[in-house]
């Protein structure tokens, strides 16, 4: 879980602040499922977010407020604006006095990651602009991270009576209520006959009956909410990466691919080069890289890697990220053979060196030792192959019951066993018994092959698991089907028989072999004469495939 303060009022320069978050969050593919929780709501603070709540409704099953009426806390204008937007709003209302609704909460719901923030600020222009307030925001993996987990439920549970809409406090916001509420003088007006515009200094907590002051807001800009200017004297040399940067962007990195190709192939761009523009962007590129963090966004990170920036200098640490991304690629391509359909990916450690993806067990052994801090195994993980892990959903700690997946470890074990078992030339083209481990577990591994094909599914054994198993009882004389083997390996056999006494009786050399090895032309006709019998038998669904076998031969039998 990370949690970020989101403060503002006191410093201007600050760049975090609640209305910035919330316009961020909403304009974020990450979420699909929004609900806020307010005491108070103005229209300087809906029209504000009037732009990005259109955004989101189309990306966004669901956006859902909470509103409260307290104190006329919240303006007639502002649930105007929300009802206009097709936004859905409940109001809150609880007639005990002395009793006020304050929560500032919002919550953003996907399907990787979750985001809460909670603090002082309600849906007005002070709230989420001018105040000095004080809010938390926290991030986390939604399916993976146990904490975030804990605290989303225990939110949904104390909320519980609102979110399920059982509670009679809670009415959906309709111009039919807006209007009993505006009757009722719960609600306070904003837009005055002069066509001004004005909020008032709302009483925060206890109820009163006093008037209040107005304060008078002569105008206000949507966007000027999300955009501070920093009047302080101690400025801050940390660089971000604003809307300029990416408007210029694609520009700018097609100029320095072809700035690499024709003046400088290690891709340092030279503070000789006629190109100012080019070289000022360079240099930025390099100071947000080494602020470490969020500083350079994702997307443009791996931009500038599929174009070999030099970072680090003249590229070693280039060459490592690269080298990183390739063999990333190669968990990405075994999670896609091994378990494509499941949304978490999981590499065991393989113990077996001859396993096709040892090394990429390795490899992963060896991310999870650096993420734990150790020097050992290289640097610490950086935010960006933290984010590329998190893209996959990439298991970190192993736990069979939550993701109910078997251990892969465990099923190769028993692949090597079944290895040693085949290392005897006695074994060859034989299985183990059923009674033994080994015997049992290949049985079990025949028995999902077969059923899967049979079912045409995917889902009982991996490409790979199949490829490997399969591979191993072929290059020992074993099918998949290997009573059907058997049988056929039979029948083939007895054929075989028939053949040499028909070549025998074209030759009249009968008699000769009879006289000089009797046993044998015995053995041989033993084996006509049980084909035949059995022949009798294969009259049904499971064996008439046998019969195919004699036919394509010509062999003699009594036809059913």
């Amino acid at each position: 879980m990370k949690a970020t303060f989101l403060g503002h009022g006191l410093d201007t320069g600050d760049q975090n602040n609640v209305g910035k978050q919330l316009v961020a969050s909403f304009e974020s593919r990450d979420y699909y499922y929004f609900q806020g929780f307010i005491a108070f709501a103005s229209i300087s603070g809906t029209k504000m977010l009037e732009p990005f709540l259109k955004k989101a409704k189309s990306q966004f099953d669901k956006i859902r407020f909470y509103i409260g009426v307290d104190n006329r806390g919240t303006s007639k204008e502002a649930l105007e604006s929300l009802l206009e937007q097709g936004v859905e709003t409940y109001i809150y209302r609880d007639k005990r006095k002395f009793v006020t609704y304050h929560p500032k909460l919002f919550l953003f719901e996907g399907e990787k990651f979750t985001r809460i923030i909670i603090g002082s600020s309600n849906l007005t222009s002070q709230g989420i602009k001018t105040n000095l307030e004080a809010s938390i925001q926290l991030d986390f993996l939604t399916k993976t991270d146990k904490q975030g987990q804990k605290l989303i439920n225990e939110i949904k549970s104390y909320y519980s009576d609102l979110m399920d809409l059982t509670t009679p406090k809670l009415q959906l916001l309709t111009s039919q209520l807006l209007e009993d509420l505006v009757k009722q003088n719960l609600l306070f007006i904003q837009f005055r006959e002069n066509g001004k515009v004005e909020e008032p200094k709302n009483n925060d907590g206890e109820n009163t009956e006093k008037e209040q002051d107005n304060i008078e807001i002569k105008d206000f800009d949507i966007k000027s909410g999300f955009e501070q200017k920093d009047t302080t004297t101690n400025r801050s040399n940390k660089k971000s990466f604003g809307d300029s940067d990416y408007e210029k962007f694609d520009a700018l990195i097609e100029r320095y691919i072809i700035y690499k190709k024709t003046k400088r192939p290690s891709g340092i761009v030279s503070k000789h080069t006629e190109d100012r523009e080019l070289f000022h962007w360079y240099q930025k590129i390099h100071k947000l890289y080494n602020q470490g963090g969020d500083s350079l966004p994702f997307e443009i990170f791996e931009r500038l890697l599929d174009a070999e920036f030099p970072f680090g200098g003249i590229g070693r640490e280039r060459k490592r990220l690269i080298k990183w991304n390739k063999d990333f690629n190669k968990v990405v391509g075994y999670k896609n053979k091994v378990d494509p359909n499941s949304e978490y990916t999981y590499v065991p450690q393989f113990k077996n060196k001859s396993n096709p993806y040892y090394e990429v067990g390795r490899w992963c052994a060896w991310q999870k030792q650096r993420r734990k801090g150790n020097k050992n195994y290289g640097p610490e993980l950086t935010e960006y192959e933290e984010r590329k892990m998190q893209s996959i959903n990439f298991i970190w700690e192993f736990d069979s019951t939550m993701y109910k997946r078997p251990k892969d470890d465990e099923w190769t074990d028993s692949l090597v066993e079944l290895e040693n078992y085949y290392s005897k030339k006695k074994n060859y083209k034989t299985v183990p018994s059923q009674k033994t481990y080994i015997g049992h577990w290949l049985n079990d591994q025949m028995t999902l092959k077969l059923r899967q094909d049979r079912e045409n599914r995917s889902d009982l054994m991996s490409e790979i698991r199949e490829e490997m198993l399969g591979n191993l009882l072929a290059k020992n004389g074993v099918e998949w089907e290997w009573e059907k083997q058997k049988h056929r390996e039979g029948i083939e056999n007895k054929i075989a028989s028939w053949r040499f006494v028909e070549e025998l009786k074209r030759n009249n050399q009968i008699k000769e072999f009879r006289d000089k090895k009797p046993k044998i032309l015995k053995k041989h006709r033993d084996n006509i004469a049980q084909l035949r019998s059995q022949s009798k038998k294969w009259n049904n669904d499971k064996n008439r495939w046998k019969y195919k076998l004699l036919d394509e031969v010509g062999f003699p039998y009594n036809k059913i």
